[in-house]
């Protein structure tokens, strides 16, 4: 992770007397360079898979909704959401238009040691508050990862008997993952990027020269879906 780097950098730095000029211009040339806000949306901008506009969507049986929006916090009472909500609201948003006619909610507990309740069931408070009727709802509540979304949600649609093309909803720039997962085991998905979060280029001084520490965390997300992506076609995943 970029910040890593860069305080990796700085202890070599301390630590290595004899490379201390060449570590500290390493640590101090990365945090410039993950810090800078025009760089960190180019890269953005490259990763991303673009939005499509409503109105060029045909109908759907299933739109099939990726987890990996809620956080376990307290209060236990209601339903804490974090940056990816995007995927569940323009969901409801394409149920409401007719777009898709069931959404399935694919998302296990995330936790390998601690038992706590699956994000799918999370999700699916969020749709029965929004009025999506429970008959319209499908719920896959025991995948961990991007791969087991894929493979459950098939599992699942085969027992509905479900062998139509369905809308895979996720983030932009998860989506190249997810949809190669999907693609990697023989399942017919067209997609619906959300949640874009690169910008349009903007060639001032504030972009250009000014760093920012939403840069970082700009970085943090691209690098973490790349080496994601590599590990996943190592281990056969896609």
């Amino acid at each position: 992770m970029p910040i890593t780097m860069v305080v990796l950098s700085l202890i070599l730095c301390i630590g290595w007397k004899r490379y201390r000029k060449q570590f500290f211009i390493l640590g101090f040339g990365l945090l410039l360079l993950f810090t800078n806000p025009f760089l960190a949306n180019l890269l953005m901008r490259a990763w991303e898979i673009a939005p499509k506009p409503l109105a060029t969507l045909p109908s759907y049986k299933v739109g099939i909704v990726l987890g990996g929006i809620t956080a376990d916090k307290e209060p236990r009472d209601r339903v804490h959401v974090v940056g990816d909500a995007e995927r569940i609201l323009h969901a409801i948003q394409l149920y409401r238009e007719e777009k898709i006619q069931k959404i399935l909610l694919s998302g296990g507990s995330g936790k390998l040691f601690v038992d706590s309740i699956p994000e799918a069931i999370w999700l699916k408070k969020i749709l029965v508050d929004a009025q999506v009727p429970e008959r319209d709802i499908l719920i896959e509540d025991r995948s961990r990862n991007t791969r087991e979304n894929a493979v459950n949600s098939q599992a699942l649609l085969a027992l509905e008997n479900d062998t139509a093309a369905s809308l895979l909803i996720t983030s932009a720039y998860h989506m190249r993952r997810a949809e190669a997962c999907f693609e990697k085991i023989g399942m017919s998905v067209d997609i619906f990027p959300v949640g874009v979060r690169s910008e349009p280029l903007t060639f001032t001084p504030d972009k250009l020269l000014i760093p920012n520490a939403s840069a970082l965390s700009t970085f943090e997300v691209v690098i973490r879906e790349m080496v994601g992506t590599v590990a996943y076609r190592v281990a056969g995943y896609i």
